[in-house]
């Protein structure tokens, strides 16, 4: 996986002097997933730096090669720039598109898990919560009930659990409700309170992520239909019209396409189903 890779890549190049610029320019939207990906070890600033310092690597090592074969340095200072500030930008992007699309998957099952969960409380116990949610196969969330309940089989107390994992989750729905199942006792109110309350919850996840996507469409359009007007201008004007090397331009814009419709159109959610 993408993400994956990228913490990794972010991890190894986490050195000084990038740690004190990450520590300074570390954005807030890294926060909640490094809370949440506890396994990836990794905290906002050392993504930070670990993105500057890749950056400024791949910057370097452009620059470097235009010097060894004496081709047009400008251009290439331009291009290096180009690609380290994109290069920054997805190693950035990666883990919060992460969270974002689990997210959203949660979003979907949430009053579902939600309502399974209320009545296995009602009928039972919350140790049957954590169990039916374990084993009703719901994306993400039952891999997460089934560890939930390997440390509950080790006399660990499941309220405590899932007061934990609510607190962390990315699921605004979860995170708000979980606590106040085992705070009801009527069935009937119960249910009302769930399928209010969830169902505007989704609404507004959905809401959102077509507000999102326009944005993105705006993105895409934009870049496919003016990076190739303006690199072409750029050729011009410095005398590069003709050069053989204009024909890399035609790969490079594909593979830029390529880019913007993985990382920036790439949605596997179906928010209504």
């Amino acid at each position: 996986m993408w993400s994956n890779l990228s913490m990794r890549i972010c991890k190894t190049f986490a050195k000084q002097p990038f740690k004190l610029v990450g520590k300074k320019f570390c954005p807030s939207n890294l926060v909640r997933p490094c809370s949440y990906y506890e396994d990836l070890d990794l905290v906002p600033e050392e993504i930070s730096a670990g993105a500057k310092g890749f950056a400024t690597a791949v910057f370097l090592t452009i620059i470097s090669l235009s010097f060894i074969w004496n081709i047009a340095p400008l251009l290439y200072l331009s291009v290096a720039l180009l690609i380290a500030y994109i290069t920054h930008g997805l190693l950035m992007r990666a883990l919060p598109l992460r969270y974002a699309y689990e997210r959203l998957t949660i979003e979907k099952y949430a009053d579902l898990i939600l309502n399974t969960m209320l009545l296995a409380v009602l009928a039972g116990s919350t140790f049957d919560a954590v169990f039916f949610v374990a084993k009703s196969d719901f994306p993400l969330v039952s891999n997460d009930f089934e560890r939930i309940l390997y440390r509950i089989n080790n006399n660990e107390p499941p309220e405590k659990l899932l007061q934990d994992y609510a607190q962390k989750q990315p699921s605004t729905t979860l995170r708000k409700h979980i606590a106040t199942l085992f705070a009801i006792n009527d069935l009937n109110s119960a249910i009302e309170l769930m399928k209010d309350s969830t169902q505007f919850e989704v609404r507004t996840a959905y809401d959102r992520f077509t507000l999102e996507l326009d944005s993105r469409l705006a993105l895409t359009i934009g870049v496919s239909t003016f990076m190739p007007i303006f690199l072409s201008l750029f050729l011009i004007v410095y005398g590069f019209a003709s050069a053989p090397f204009i024909l890399l331009t035609v790969p490079l814009h594909i593979a830029m396409l390529h880019v913007l419709k993985n990382q920036v159109l790439a949605n596997k959610v179906e928010l209504v189903g």
